[in-house]
């Protein structure tokens, strides 16, 4: 334990973000843990095989953003309480996967869209088109970008856990509960 100072509890909605921001970030390691073992950037791959990469490039930036995302009630993991504190190229990698989330994986803004239209020329008397659209098929995070984001996220999960480990000395109280989702009630 690194001496962590915590002079008052967190809101319930501050705890069950940052309790579920450890699920988060451990599904976000585990999705680019199954991208490293499966893909080697170095090597060709069918369209198939590469949007299986996707998906899990695609999952492990969604986990990680999640916590960062602010929620309906107005809660997001904060940093400063757990009291970490990211280098300038941790920042940048946050914030670069942000972005990614915000504007690629999550919604398909326009200004990033990135494909390739070609009408081809179909020999019939009515001189048909067909369109053919050609989409970017590569990953979004460099070999680099992805050892960092491990890194990030190991550092993350030890940083919650601690806080965590010391919140539980402290107010016991607030881990002694089974908390369900609100919609479970309404089945």
């Amino acid at each position: 334990m690194n001496g962590m100072n915590i002079t008052h509890p967190p809101s319930t909605e501050q705890f069950h973000r940052t309790v579920y921001a450890i699920w988060d970030f451990q599904q976000a390691l585990s999705a680019l843990t199954f991208l490293r073992e499966e893909c080697d950037l170095s090597s060709t791959y069918t369209k198939s095989q590469i949007r299986r990469f996707k998906c899990y490039e695609s999952q492990a930036i969604i986990s990680f953003c999640r916590p960062f995302a602010q929620s309906k009630n107005g809660s997001q993991l904060s940093l400063k309480r757990i009291q970490i504190t990211l280098d300038a190229e941790e920042s940048k990698l946050k914030e670069d996967i942000l972005y990614l989330r915000n504007k690629i994986i999550a919604h398909s803004d326009s200004e990033e869209m990135h494909y390739k239209g070609i009408l081809i020329g179909v020999e019939d008397p009515l001189e048909l088109k067909a369109p053919l659209l050609i989409f970017d098929e590569g990953l979004h995070l460099s070999l680099n970008q992805l050892q960092n984001l491990e890194l990030l996220l190991r550092k993350l999960i030890s940083a919650i856990t601690e806080y965590t480990f010391i919140l539980c000395k402290l107010y016991p109280a607030l881990f002694e509960k089974y908390k369900t989702p609100a919609s479970s009630s309404n089945k």
